[in-house]
């Protein structure tokens, strides 16, 4: 019984510290197709997220959830002087920020997402 727990363990341990690593390769979790166009779907690759600015990103937004929500259903607004004017508080935090304002306006998708809708 031993030498199966032992076995087992051998087995189970370096598959368990492989499995990230392969998660991260751009496994295609599904395709969508519609007309002409096909979207593919890839698991995240966060091998190239500043995750320190992510962080930043993460406690700010969790104290403007409204302000985060907007951001994610308009990415352009991440540039617009007019809507940093409206919203004090990011204005203030993009000033501080600025390089989190060029990573975010460069991609998007890593700072902002949209939530789910309830039954999604």
């Amino acid at each position: 019984m031993n030498r199966i727990s032992t076995l087992l363990i051998a087995i189970a341990l370096p598959v368990a510290f492989a499995a990230p690593s392969i998660a991260q390769e751009g496994k295609t979790l599904g395709t969508v197709e519609n007309g002409n166009t096909t979207t593919v779907f890839k698991a995240a690759d966060s091998r190239d997220i500043d995750t320190h600015k992510l962080k930043t990103w993460n406690e700010f937004a969790s104290q403007h959830p409204n302000v985060a929500s907007e951001l994610a259903h308009n990415p352009a607004l991440i540039n617009d002087d007019a809507y940093a004017k409206k919203h004090p508080q990011l204005g203030a935090f993009f000033s501080a920020h600025p390089e989190i304002r060029e990573s975010m306006a460069a991609n998007p998708g890593n700072y902002v997402a949209i939530p789910p809708r309830p039954g999604e």
